[in-house]
């Protein structure tokens, strides 16, 4: 029997999100606390599921074995807005509705007072239901029948409805009629965006002072604020220092919009004084492996396969070959690749010529094996695995780029993830389910073979540029039917030639810098590449984690290592290189000419 997993938590309800939740380290300890905070990561990186496990239902659910200690940080009672085509970006494009930016603003407003009137009642069905975890009681609340009506004659005449029952579910489904009448022509105008913040706060004042808990927080949730209206989008990130002390905002949206953003005045919201940043892509591949293991681990186990030692469940690549990673072994001599790559790379066999790795009379200290074998460990193996002759200045001959096998075993199956919930689940999922049917087959214990992996990472691959390919890209000089892949394809294939199809060299360059040079269109479509995650932001260590909603020009980064295989690339940082140059060089043109601006 084949297990189906569910890869978007948008549809899945939060008591079920929380049965399989693994907490991202350090990420979710962060978003426990009281401050306002942005939430920003590519799609399938989890900000959905995160917002979710803050709510009530959620909690209350979650059995991880750090619930008992993360659930009682939740000093807050926390309303989930999911993003509402209503007042959403793709409401523009459809003429036939009479949808005004009032209108827009009503829905917006509407849609996150229905939310936390939802709050409100899910937090005392809790208390009324009985059924609570000890970590999570706190977040539970008690209201009688006789409160409940004083609430809502208080606050129904503020709201502008009349809801049919006197209770939170009346005033709730009253809020949602009122939404759903909002375009056949009713007065909006009480559902200002201005009015917003009057508008919670009256109705967190009755519900606290009716329940008799005045202090009491909450927080509101809004989840894919990208596609939100400019304004709406524009009067949250401003005015986030501006709501009541009992509201704390949560702010989910992809890393790059180009129609928002922070100003940089004295008066705009600052981080660390205003809020905090939460950034769900992992720069460095490390930062990722602790959740990226515990997720791979618990998605084996939901499919019924017991995977306690990953590092000898995956089978290598043929010949033990990982990339360089035997390079942090304490081993004398000359690895093997470097004698086979030196047989077949004229440009490689003088690197070892000069360095005489390959006379008795080298000297294997600490030193110079960190010079000469371990830092270019990883591009040796690399070469060897994808040439089959360098001959002078270029390669004679290349082994298929369908060859993935390179990326097969612990730990580069799970790095090429990227830490991304969805990946993981692409990656895991259907290999789990393979693996299983091996297992039954086989005779005691047998390793995830490499061809099962290799699907997978032709899985994770997909994933991203299926997407990429739908994505429409205006900018001249690329294929217009591949879409924005396109473009990712050329900084991709750029770095590839400089790796293997360049004599050989100890500089490993994979990351890029915005300068000055290219255009503003060059600019949206790497932003446009980092909101899918093909591409992944490498902050500087004094630039803050939100940096990009400032602006990307100036920023380094790097190809997802899921699309190491597509590109043949290595699952490391490498050195850094001017987009201008690296897309100029791949169209053959002089670098020392005087550059104009790209595209």
């Amino acid at each position: 029997m084949r297990i189906e997993l569910e890869y978007n938590a948008r549809s899945i309800p939060p008591a079920d999100v929380a049965r399989s939740f693994v907490p991202p380290t350090p990420h979710f300890g962060r978003l426990l606390s009281r401050n306002h905070t942005l939430l920003l990561g590519p799609r399938g990186s989890g900000k959905t599921t995160l917002l979710k496990m803050l709510t009530a239902r959620a909690l209350n659910s979650w059995t991880h074995p750090e619930a008992a200690a993360l659930t009682p940080q939740v000093t807050f009672n926390a309303a989930f807005v999911a993003a509402d085509i209503a007042w959403g970006k793709q409401i523009e494009a459809v003429g036939s509705f009479d949808f005004n930016a009032s209108r827009k603003d009503a829905a917006f407003v509407l849609h996150t007072l229905r939310a936390i009137v939802h709050a409100m009642r899910e937090a005392t069905e809790l208390a009324r239901e009985g059924r609570l975890t000890p970590h999570a009681k706190h977040l539970a609340i008690e209201i009688t029948e006789s409160q409940e009506e004083k609430l809502v004659a208080l606050v129904a005449p503020n709201l502008s409805v009349r809801p049919a029952l006197p209770s939170l579910l009346g005033l709730e489904l009253a809020l949602e009629a009122r939404l759903d009448t909002i375009n056949s022509g009713e007065d909006v105008a009480p559902f200002t965006v201005e009015s917003f913040p009057s508008k919670i706060s009256l109705l967190i004042s009755a519900f606290n002072g009716v329940t008799g808990d005045s202090d009491r927080r909450w927080a509101l949730l809004f989840d894919e604020l990208e596609i939100a209206p400019t304004r709406v989008k524009t009067f949250l990130l401003s005015g986030i220092r501006s709501f009541d002390e009992r509201i704390i905002v949560k702010l989910a949206l992809a890393p790059y919009m180009d129609d928002a953003g922070f100003e940089r005045n004295p008066i705009s919201p600052h981080p660390l004084h205003d809020y905090h940043t939460i950034q769900l892509s992992y720069p460095n591949k490390d930062d990722a492996r602790n959740f990226g293991e515990e997720l791979f681990a618990r998605t084996f186990e939901r499919i019924g396969v017991d995977a306690p030692s990953l590092d000898l469940l995956f089978q290598p690549p043929e010949g033990g070959s990982q990339l360089g990673r035997r390079g942090n072994q304490k081993r004398q001599g000359v690895p093997e690749e470097f004698v086979s790559l030196a047989q077949k790379d004229t440009s490689f066999a003088q690197y070892v010529t000069e360095r005489n790795l390959l006379s008795p009379d080298y000297r294997f200290n600490e030193n110079n094996i960190a010079q000469d074998i371990r830092k270019v460990l990883p591009i040796v193996v690399a070469r060897n695995y994808y040439l089959r002759r360098f001959d002078g200045t270029h390669a004679v001959a290349n082994r298929s780029r369908k060859s993935h096998g390179l990326y097969a075993g612990y730990p580069s199956i799970v790095e090429i993830t990227e830490g991304n919930p969805r990946a993981i689940l692409t990656c895991v999922g259907p290999m789990a389910q393979d693996y299983r049917q091996d297992i039954e087959r086989a005779d005691g214990f047998v390793q995830v073979s490499r061809s099962i992996q290799t699907k997978a990472i032709r899985r994770v691959e997909l994933l991203l540029t299926s997407l990429l390919q739908v994505v429409p890209l205006d900018l001249g000089g690329f294929d217009a039917g591949k879409g924005l892949l396109g473009f990712v394809d050329t900084i991709g294939r750029a770095f590839e030639d400089r790796l293997l199809s360049r004599p050989f060299t100890t500089d490993y360059v994979s990351t890029f810098l915005i300068d000055e040079n290219v255009s503003d269109a060059v600019v949206k479509a790497v932003g446009m590449a980092l909101n899918a995650g093909a591409i992944i932001h490498v902050p500087y260590p004094d630039g803050g984690p939100d940096t990009l909603l400032r602006g990307l020009r100036g920023q380094r980064f790097r190809l997802s290592y899921a699309l190491a295989a597509r590109y043949r690339l290595l699952l490391t940082l490498g050195d850094r290189i001017s987009l201008s140059t690296l897309l100029l060089v791949m169209r053959g043109v002089d670098v020392g000419d005087d550059q104009r601006a790209l595209f």
